[in-house]
């Protein structure tokens, strides 16, 4: 083969493979979508949490949740309810499994009902959930109903809802509701922020005029930075009036068996 012969074919060896080298760089500089954020400065954080946009986010999210089919959960929650706003957040344990939807609840020490425990196991009875009060009126377990008066005096959600698998759902039905209607998708702030000395980024969405408000009127999520969790959820009404605050204090991925979600567990006071 002469020269000129052998440098044409290196020539087309070359273009025949630049396809495939450029994808293959363009991927590895693609971010994962669990990647730790943790190392970016605060500029960096917002331009990429603002390049995904409310479905990267989302998507993000979706990662995080796929990997914590079953989870520890330490938490503290503030609500609207029928008597009023608590000011003292309940403080709790959970024990969660998604599938099948399986809760154990306990009201710990430091918050309002301390000693109340509640299971809702789907396996046994998806209408209802088990559980007692706490102190004097602990004096028999019972079932009661998902949407009685018992559950919504703890809370306006449903025992179902209360993992972080939820919130992604609310973020699908927020953009759901904002497609259909053609509106703005993206988020309306996205900020670096501090959470009990934790940095992380607070990503604020809020329900366009005329548009009904679905789960609140304006929402604010604080995002963890090294893993794909939500570490806080606020939500405030159209006069601006916080209606509910979550904060996940700990995430804890584990592995249960039957006797976490039976009433029978000694460790339990049913």
């Amino acid at each position: 083969m002469s020269i000129r012969a052998r440098f044409l074919f290196a020539c087309l060896l070359t273009l025949s493979l630049l396809p495939g080298l450029m994808a293959g760089h363009a991927a590895a500089a693609e971010p994962s979508l669990t990647a730790d954020w943790r190392p970016l400065d605060d500029q960096t954080l917002v331009q990429t949490a603002t390049r995904l946009g409310s479905e990267g986010l989302l998507s993000r999210l979706e990662a995080g949740t796929r990997a914590l089919a079953e989870y520890e959960l330490w938490m503290r929650r503030q609500e609207q309810l029928a008597d009023g706003w608590n000011d003292k957040p309940f403080v709790h344990y959970i024990k969660y499994r998604h599938n099948p939807r399986q809760v154990y609840m306990a009201w710990l020490k430091g918050g309002p009902k301390a000693g109340q425990e509640m299971i809702y196991d789907e396996t046994r009875r998806k209408d209802a959930m088990y559980g007692h009060l706490a102190g004097l009126f602990n004096v028999m377990s019972m079932w009661t109903p998902l949407d009685g008066s018992l559950a919504r005096s703890n809370s306006q959600h449903s025992v179902r809802d209360i993992g972080l698998q939820s919130i992604v759902d609310i973020l699908h039905e927020q953009q759901a509701r904002r497609k259909q209607a053609g509106v703005r998708l993206e988020p309306d702030l996205i900020e670096v922020s501090e959470l009990a000395g934790q940095r992380v980024l607070a990503v604020t969405w809020v329900t366009p005029a005329g548009l009904p408000k679905g789960y609140a009127h304006k929402t604010r999520l604080y995002l963890d930075l090294q893993q794909p969790w939500v570490r806080q959820i606020e939500s405030w009404d159209e006069q601006g009036r916080l209606q509910e605050r979550v904060w996940f204090e700990k995430i804890q991925p584990a592995h249960f068996t039957a006797i976490d979600f039976d009433p029978a567990n000694p460790d339990y006071r049913f």
